[in-house]
């Protein structure tokens, strides 16, 4: 199989690993470091040949520029929310596989049970109100007995988010940084195993969860095997009475978004007066502005004046040598005359 060319260096620097050094060398060598790790977690039990497969946040195909060769026989989808990506994508799979793009919530245009199965790398880290809607429809997508493999922000990512140390009873699915544009990394997401059993697991038999510490990931890989079951995204969200670190993940979250609030009020005072500053600098600006608009426009009326003035004078002069050769015809006849 011929390899896929490389993406244009912005598409690979999508993916927030490949954001530092050379983003082309990254996407390589992380993605196949990645790929190669994400295989070792394909149930073995699951025959791929033939069947489809979905990359579930795709990016610009770091891990699918390995796996189409990888020997799996399976044909793979790719999807993602980013247009640039997926054209790229779709214009340099090889046949049969394809991409395509997704919105921001379900559905995705595919059948029920189309799917052996289905991963998706950095991808629940960062939903926030469509994680329980987006379980749903990639429980719908795999066939009876089909596969998810998902990663999410664990113990190992916890220093990163200023949960250290990371304690269980205060983490369930914690929000970070709601609302935070896509440029600036977007809103994070961190889970604990028990609440990712306890919810996920109602749509999902938890086959493994696989701390991230150590790993190329540095998240939790999750395997899971489809339900017969058919939750809905409320009963997915809904708190288990029984489960007491329910009310202390609950408590330490509304902790967390109040500290955000504090930042931000910070940040919006900061703003506030540099914006201040900022108006009285671009005040300041203006005046002088106007001042040197009103001395140019002096200048363009002198500039004009001087280049009239040459032509004024010339024609003054021609008068007056016309005139003056005109007296000088006079006098000659006068003094011939005599």
């Amino acid at each position: 199989m011929t390899e896929m060319p490389l993406p244009p260096a912005a598409l690979a620097a999508h993916v927030a690993a490949c954001s530092d050094g050379d983003p082309l060398t990254l996407y390589i060598e992380h993605g196949r470091l990645l790929a190669e790790s994400l295989i070792t977690h394909f149930p073995s039990d699951v025959d791929l040949a033939g069947k489809r497969v979905l990359d579930f946040g795709c990016g610009s195909g770091r891990f699918l520029r390995h796996l189409v060769g990888a020997g799996t026989g399976a044909v793979f989808d790719a999807a993602d929310i980013d247009r640039p990506c997926v054209d790229w994508l779709a214009d340099h799979l090889p046949a049969p596989h394809t991409a395509f793009r997704n919105d921001p919530v379900p559905p995705l245009s595919r059948p029920d049970g189309y799917y052996a199965l289905i991963y998706a790398t950095s991808v629940f880290t960062h939903l926030t109100d469509t994680w329980a809607a987006w379980l749903c429809e990639l429980h719908r997508l795999l066939a009876d007995g089909g596969v998810l493999i998902a990663t999410v922000i664990d113990e190992a990512g916890g220093r990163d988010f200023a949960e250290v140390p990371w304690d269980d009873a205060r983490i369930g699915m914690l929000v970070l940084g709601p609302g935070r544009p896509w440029a600036a990394g977007g809103p994070m997401v961190l889970h604990s195993e028990w609440w990712v059993r306890a919810h996920w697991g109602r749509a999902f038999e938890i086959a493994g969860f696989h701390p991230g510490a150590g790993t190329v990931f540095g998240q939790a890989v999750v395997v899971m095997r489809k339900r017969a079951a058919h939750p809905t995204p409320d009963e997915l969200k809904r708190l288990d009475p029984g489960e007491p670190r329910e009310i202390s993940s609950l408590a330490h979250a509304l902790h967390r978004s109040a500290q955000e609030n504090v930042v931000l009020n910070r940040r919006h005072d900061e703003y506030s007066l540099a914006y201040r500053d900022e108006a009285a600098r671009r005040e300041l600006l203006e005046r002088e502005n106007a001042v040197l608009a009103a001395r140019l426009a002096q200048a363009m009326a002198d500039l004009r004046a001087a280049r009239r003035a040459p032509a004024a004078a010339l024609t003054v002069l021609s008068a007056v040598r016309d005139r003056a050769l005109m007296l000088r015809r006079r006098l000659g006849r006068a003094t011939q005359a005599r």
